[in-house]
């Protein structure tokens, strides 16, 4: 191990190991899954959770799962023993709909605004599986304890031990399990919280749109006012790492001048209320398109334009051309053209690989805007 150079302080800060420290003391990676139980009464329950572990046992390979002692969910599977464990992917409408599912209010009022399919299980007497679901595993109970309070011996939490009966996977997933190729996008809780806050860690994001200039959504469960408002104090702050111009409800972030290079990108920013029908009617939805800065994309524009006459002239004058029975060499100047097309875009490409830092900078720094 190197040490540290002389007079170097030691270069972290202790933080108090708090009890549940993966949630207190830590950013802690870990599953977002539905929880699906059975009602005393018959009927379906969903509930989001995060407290989802592997557990290696001399039994066996199994999984910890931990809940509030007070938790419906909780209260199902000690009278039942079967639970099954949906893993959803990450995308914006289901993780609104994950804290629809996880507010404190009765089981029917939850499920009314469940926006999730259930799929009946093969198994008799076995809870429902969520048809959104990457894969689902179905477990049964097979140890638990309650945790108390320290102190006044108050029920804090129930731990469960669960056995994986079966596994049931999506067939385009199970063929990249088998085949191989680029897994799932899976929600993840970092496991920080506030006091304030959901334990949802980031919100989903969905990006589509041509590489050269792709766009991403992001579902906010705050109004559009509030979120330009923390855009505004965020870039205001002395240290923002990024500057950024907002007219209303539209933004556009960029790096500071010092920082800047010809490959330098720039991200377009649109705050709309969620749509009519949303799973948070008073949430907002965030539009972005990254790119190169204006005046880059301008000149891009202005090449590939250009090229364009000119191999449209070269077309039009070789065809001519032939049609007058002469050479139709000209042509080339179209086949050119199309080369150049080529090489301005390939340029593009270029430029993002080499900005690819500066990009993540700013979605970064957008991320943490939006962070609940």
């Amino acid at each position: 191990m190197l040490p540290l150079p002389a007079g170097a302080a030691f270069p972290f800060v202790s933080i108090p190991l708090r009890p549940r420290f993966f949630q207190a003391s830590a950013f802690f990676p870990m599953p977002v899954v539905l929880l699906a139980t059975v009602n005393a009464d018959g009927t379906p329950n969903l509930a989001p959770y995060s407290l989802c572990f592997p557990h290696v046992t001399p039994e066996g390979h199994r999984l910890a799962l931990v809940m509030r002692q007070a938790s419906k969910s909780a209260e199902n599977l000690v009278r039942t023993g079967r639970v099954s464990v949906s893993f959803i992917p990450d995308r914006p409408e289901l993780m609104a709909n994950c804290k629809v599912l996880g507010q404190p209010l009765s089981s029917a009022e939850k499920m009314a605004k469940s926006v999730f399919t259930l799929v009946p299980s093969p198994r008799p007497d076995a809870p429902p599986l969520v048809g959104e679901a990457v894969q689902v595993f179905e477990c049964r109970l097979v140890a638990s304890e309650v945790a108390f309070e320290a102190g006044d011996g108050t029920p804090e939490e129930h731990r469960f031990v669960l056995e994986v009966e079966a596994i049931h996977m999506a067939p385009l997933w199970a063929e990249v399990l088998e085949s191989g190729g680029r897994g799932p996008r899976l929600p993840v809780d970092y496991g920080f919280r506030r006091g304030s806050a959901t334990w949802m860690s980031r919100p989903g994001v969905v990006t589509s749109g041509p590489r050269i200039r792709p766009v991403f959504e992001v579902a906010i469960d705050r109004p559009p006012a509030r979120v330009v408002a923390e855009f505004k104090a965020a870039l205001a702050h002395p240290e923002a790492p990024i500057v950024g111009k907002i007219r209303g409800d539209v933004l556009q972030l960029g790096l500071p001048a010092r920082e800047l290079t010809t490959w330098s990108p720039s991200v377009d920013l649109r705050v709309d209320p969620s749509p009519p029908g949303a799973a948070d009617p008073t949430g907002s939805i965030v539009r972005g398109r990254i790119g190169p800065q204006p005046q880059v994309w301008t000149t891009f524009m202005f090449f590939h334009m250009m090229i364009a006459l000119i191999g449209l002239g070269g077309l039009m004058w070789g065809v001519a051309a032939l049609t007058a029975g002469g050479s139709g060499w000209p042509l080339w100047i179209a086949a050119g053209a199309v080369f150049m097309h080529a090489f301005v875009a390939g340029a593009a490409f270029i430029g993002q690989g080499l900005g690819a830092d500066q990009t993540f900078k700013l979605r970064s720094f957008i991320d943490q805007v939006l962070d609940p």
